[in-house]
């Protein structure tokens, strides 16, 4: 829900930012970017006027925070394109580059400056290296019983005790119940159960808190431990 009111305050910012400057070419381009990865290359210019000659070029980035972008974990091209470098959740919001340059009629020595905003809402987001998708099979006496969901609940809970310390989590658990008709036997009512085991459950990120490296990639490589998830 915290997540849905900052991206909402973020998008209010960027239409403020927009009227102020008159700019009713003002949409944001969404970008999302795996957390601790480099973001591609935003662009400051447009497709149509990266087909002309532009001169004098200046490109003006402001972040989230509203300030200047600099400082190592910026890469900014002389051409005004701009990565981010191990992109964070905290770095979330609008980048904004404002492209200056000028146009000169040369008959009449007329120099003009003009201005274009660009505007871009990069986000964060998450996912696992590694999942596990299990599918298992049990009998039930028959496929219409009450008992069948009454089950796949209560496994449902065994399984999330199971793996809970491991900050793991069981996401998309379904069953469906199925007729078998086993060769030289009579016919089988059996559940089909799937799941899959997902690392980053709630609290993975208090649990990695004392460690200095790379928190995701020790909660990615924790799924790989059949034995334990």
């Amino acid at each position: 829900w915290w997540e849905y009111v900052r991206r909402a305050a973020a998008l209010i910012s960027l239409f403020q930012h927009c009227w102020l400057f008159n700019s009713f070419s003002c949409i944001a381009v969404n970008i999302y970017v795996k957390v601790y990865t480099n973001s591609p290359f935003l662009v400051c210019m447009d497709l149509a006027l990266s087909q002309k000659e532009v001169i004098d070029p200046n490109y003006l980035w402001i972040g989230p925070d509203g300030k200047n972008l600099k400082g190592n974990y910026i890469n900014l091209t002389e051409t005004g394109k701009l990565m981010v470098r191990s992109f964070q959740v905290a770095m979330s919001g609008s980048y904004t580059c404002t492209l200056s340059y000028k146009t000169i009629k040369t008959d009449i020595q007329e120099e003009r400056e003009k201005f274009k905003t660009y505007k871009f809402m990069v986000y964060a987001y998450r996912e696992p290296d590694y999942t596990y998708q299990i599918s298992v099979r049990f009998t039930t006496k028959e496929c219409r019983l009450a008992a069948n969901g009454q089950f796949f609940e209560e496994l449902k809970k065994i399984l999330d005790d199971l793996i809970s310390d491991l900050t793991c989590h069981v996401i998309e658990p379904s069953y469906k119940c199925h007729v078998i008709k086993i060769p030289k036997h009579g016919l089988l009512d059996e559940l089909f159960v799937t799941f899959q085991v997902n690392p980053f459950a709630p609290g993975w990120e208090a649990v990695c808190q004392q460690i200095s490296y790379d928190c995701e990639d020790v909660t990615n490589r924790r799924v790989q431990e059949p034995a334990r998830c």
